[in-house]
């Protein structure tokens, strides 16, 4: 009869070497994956030094010269890496992009990598818009924001022309002409005349929104720069404002809810020296969604701050 204590003793020593075996195989795996690096091999030294210093390893050995009557000479080799070590993440990535030449005269490996760095507080603006296209009453106004308030930038180098997606915001005003107001039929957005004795204070239409500018800057010398590239503007909140007096009474009236386009584009440029700059927009898309509003396009100028 097989004793059970003796059984039950067995089983777990076959459980604990199966569990030695089966570590083994597993450290010997990982072994097997890691990449060695023989730089040189010594027999028989009496002694072995091995310094680094930055990318250099020097290896200093003591060895018995059986040759020379058993004198004592020192070995030293010097080796450097080459710098292939795909175990550490690389700075930038490999990746062409396009209008961007590079310079054959740089054999930098480094030099032929695209670097990407986060951006910000970059195309800081103030300018003018000037509409037309069923303008109607409707006068030219400012604009004011923020193209590029954070973002990432790719080039080769600080010297090398850059291509850049970003984020920001803005807003625009758009004043009525003397003699008219905003006003609403529905949900479309018209302009009033104003009655006899009544004197407007103010009538405006502000649209606030977000930019995803996508540019390409190009240096121009030391200090200056070209810029192009296209924004799209999320128009995600207009509101129109008409405060008139008559007599002793002000009456202010605010308007929400416009149906203004969700999405519109911008068409952009710029030229700077030192970081202050002009720049251009034409915008070929309509502001108010067809049949609820004046159906104006705008262009404008500027100044930019291309940094900050």
């Amino acid at each position: 009869m097989i004793n059970l204590k003796n059984y039950i003793n067995m089983k777990n020593i076959f459980r604990i070497a199966f569990a030695l075996a089966s570590a083994l195989c597993v450290f010997s795996e990982i072994k097997a994956q890691e990449i060695t690096d023989t730089i040189k091999v010594i027999d028989k030294a009496n002694g072995i030094v091995v310094t680094r210093t930055g990318n250099t390893t020097k290896i200093i050995a003591d060895l018995s010269d059986s040759i020379n009557a058993g004198k004592y000479y020192i070995y030293e080799v010097e080796v450097t890496p080459s710098g292939n070590d795909d175990r550490e993440l690389p700075d930038s990535w490999e990746i062409n992009l396009p209008f961007i030449p590079r310079d054959p005269n740089q054999e930098c490996k480094s030099n032929k990598k695209i670097r990407r760095e986060i951006s910000g507080f970059e195309h800081i603006y103030w300018g003018w818009r000037f509409n037309y296209n069923d303008k109607q009453q409707v006068k030219n106004c400012f604009e004011v924001g923020v193209r590029h308030l954070i973002g990432v930038t790719w080039n080769h180098g600080s010297k090398t022309p850059a291509f850049s997606i970003g984020a920001g915001f803005g807003m625009m005003r758009l004043l009525a002409k003397d003699g008219y107001t905003y006003g609403k039929n529905g949900n479309a957005v018209i302009l009033l005349p104003v009655e006899s004795g009544v004197e407007v204070d103010k009538s405006r239409l502000d649209v606030w929104r977000f930019h995803m500018p996508v540019m390409m800057t190009i240096p121009l010398g030391k200090t200056g720069a070209f810029c192009l590239g296209g924004i799209a503007n999320f128009n995600t909140y207009a509101s129109a404002v008409t405060q008139v007096y008559n007599d002793d009474y002000r009456d202010k009236i605010k308007y929400k809810g416009l149906q203004q386009n969700l999405i519109t584009a911008d068409i952009y440029a710029s030229i700077s020296i030192g970081g202050i700059g002009i720049y251009a927009t034409w915008s070929p898309t309509a502001l108010f969604k067809n049949g609820f509003g004046p159906q104006l396009k705008s262009w404008s100028i500027g100044i930019d701050l291309i940094s900050f």
